[in-house]
């Protein structure tokens, strides 16, 4: 399975979802970027290795759960009929007409999200079982995450939504807190795991999470590692320090040109990775759940909190103010709700 989410938050609509992918055949690698085990799980395999968010095309873009070959066919459906004055619930209801009955184990769910030059915004989730979703809601989650973590998402989708959390940053925040889950938990026995990102829909147009260097930190900084996701031509290149690996993470759909994954790309791609060069940092505490982003205004500039540089082999160093360090250290917070203690921090740079 999956986990994916998608939200409405005044003119935009937001998707996340993780990477992993359950298969029968062993992973060709031990860990997840992020350094989780790729493990049996229930007689299955489950790797990190699926882009499970496709952009599609007039400012529209789905995220998928369920059965992988039947859930790109029916993307593929959607890409190739959706039009700027084409309804995406009608689409959606046409899926089992033109594709169907589909088979009750090879279920396939799937989030639309929908705007448009003219301000209206849409969020639409549909099942291969039971068709379109009536409830309208302005937040719906996918997939296998059952646990507290399925509740504590959209708590913090409406916090967000009912403060005063810029809309260009929302995307990042949210995706950051999701992130954060499967360093503290074990995931992957939910089918769930690697890199969590996103895209957003906003006036009829598409944009992905901005490339993002995620810092996972113990206490006293005896450990560090560096992972480093960036989007290029709907595909995400993915380099990480504990893996000493660069990994592509892509779907059918979105390498439909082919010049993409040649040497030149692929060359270019890690250049860009690995330059450290990114508007978004976030540090992910491996003790108490403490995320901290700094958003970068401009990454030519020296950075007033961070300073990095690749040594190759998986090597690095990594250079923190002591704003940033106290920042890192700070107590947890206890929202008095049930909910497990944690805290985020936001600063600009």
């Amino acid at each position: 399975m999956t986990y994916c989410a998608g939200w409405k938050c005044q003119d935009a609509v937001f998707l996340i979802a993780d990477t992993a992918i359950t298969k029968s055949t062993k992973p060709t690698t031990t860990y997840t970027s992020f350094g989780q085990l790729q493990d049996k799980v229930r007689g299955e395999y489950v790797e990190e290795g699926l882009l499970k968010l496709v952009p599609l095309n007039f400012g529209a873009a789905a995220a998928f759960a369920g059965d992988v070959d039947l859930g790109i066919s029916c993307l593929e459906f959607l890409r190739d009929r959706i039009t700027a004055k084409t309804s995406p619930r009608d689409l959606l209801r046409g899926l089992i007409d033109s594709l169907g009955p589909f088979p009750a184990e090879r279920r396939v769910e799937i989030l639309l999200a929908f705007t448009d030059e003219a301000g209206r915004s849409d969020l639409v989730r549909w099942d291969s079982l039971r068709g379109l979703d009536p409830t309208e809601s302005v937040y719906y989650q996918i997939g296998s995450l059952t646990s507290y973590h399925a509740a504590f998402t959209p708590e913090l989708i409406s916090l967000f939504s009912s403060g005063n959390l810029d809309t260009e940053k929302m995307l990042s925040v949210v995706s950051a807190i999701v992130q954060s889950y499967g360093i503290h938990d074990n995931l992957i026995r939910m089918n769930i795991g690697g890199l969590v990102f996103g895209v957003m829909s906003r006036l009829g147009t598409v944009t992905w999470q901005p490339d993002t260097n995620f810092i996972l930190y113990s206490f006293d900084f005896s450990f560090l590692a560096v992972i480093t996701a960036i989007a290029r031509d709907n595909i995400l290149a993915l380099s990480s320090s504990i893996t000493d690996d660069t990994r592509i993470i892509a779907n059918s759909i979105s390498m439909s040109h082919a010049d993409l994954l040649k040497e030149d790309w692929l060359q270019k791609a890690k250049r860009e990775v690995d330059s450290g060069k990114t508007p978004l940092w976030v540090f992910i505490s491996t003790v108490g759940r403490v995320i901290t982003l700094i958003f970068r205004a401009d990454i030519n500039k020296q950075s007033r909190y961070v300073q990095f540089t690749s040594l190759g082999g998986g090597n690095f160093d990594l250079g923190m103010s002591p704003d940033l360090m106290e920042l890192l250290h700070l107590p947890l917070e206890d929202r008095n709700d049930g909910s497990l203690p944690f805290r985020l921090n936001v600063r600009n740079d």
